[in-house]
């Protein structure tokens, strides 16, 4: 039996569903950020879809060298204060961060 080789589908590139087209346009999002977050934030289950957000805090315990990318350090207002509602590879929606995160 042949073994699979299994791709990591954070690797891959979102679609964008229209409604999150117009939210990341809304938002002042590119599509750059979007997919920083997707690459590198936290996961967390959100009914069936999946949430992502980019919290500096936990990261500095992961991934210290996330910190020292020019592009984190160029648009890190925008990616702390985003979070993205993905379902499989296709972006539903994204959202502005207002309060405390609890989960």
């Amino acid at each position: 039996m042949p073994i699979k080789e299994i791709t990591k589908t954070k690797k891959l590139p979102l679609e964008f569903t229209c409604h999150a087209q117009k939210r990341i346009q809304q938002r002042g999002l590119t599509k750059e950020i979007v997919q920083f977050i997707f690459d590198n934030g936290l996961k967390t289950n959100s009914h069936q879809d999946v949430r992502y957000i980019f919290n500096t805090k936990k990261q500095k315990q992961k991934n210290r060298e996330i910190l020292l990318d020019p592009f984190f350090k160029k648009f890190q207002k925008q990616i702390e204060n985003t979070a993205l509602i993905v379902h499989g590879r296709v972006l539903v929606t994204a959202y502005r961060i207002d309060g405390r995160i609890w989960r």
